[in-house]
């Protein structure tokens, strides 16, 4: 496929991931109005995102304290794991690693885990304001 047809990459966030889609289900119960759809709007997008994903040319970021399969762990390809207490979060979040890395208190260690590896990595830490001028930076700037 050329470039000139390609449909370009967007990006979603999902930023509300630790709490898991039966929470947002067991409040959108005690909000919902007579008529309204009996699935919660919220699930029902975070579902189809996932489903849509990479169909769609869409990259789905998504940001939790505890990953399950409540929140569509195996739609994920890479996954970002800092300060993550083995080996019970390790289990929940890639339980197809093995032997569990050794957690770290280095600022900005993560873990990239693909497939069933993990990857010891350093990430960059910015304050709100770096990051912002980061992402709104354009290639010929300098930082």
């Amino acid at each position: 496929m050329s470039t000139s047809t390609a449909k370009p990459w967007t990006c979603r966030t999902w930023q509300w991931c630790s709490s898991p889609p039966a929470q947002l289900a067991r409040h959108w119960d005690k909000v919902r109005q007579a008529g309204e759809p009996k699935t919660s709007p919220a699930v029902d997008a975070y579902e189809k995102l996932l489903c849509a994903g990479r169909e769609a040319r869409i990259h789905i970021l998504a940001g939790a304290q505890s990953y399950s399969a409540a929140l569509g762990r195996e739609q994920f390809s890479t996954l970002l794991l800092g300060r993550v207490t083995p080996p019970r979060t390790w289990n929940q979040a890639a339980p197809q690693v093995a032997p569990v890395p050794k957690a770290s208190t280095h600022p900005g260690r993560f873990h990239t885990v693909q497939h069933s590896t993990a990857h010891p990595t350093q990430v960059l830490l910015m304050s709100e304001t770096e990051a912002a001028a980061w992402a709104a930076a354009t290639q010929t700037e300098e930082h």
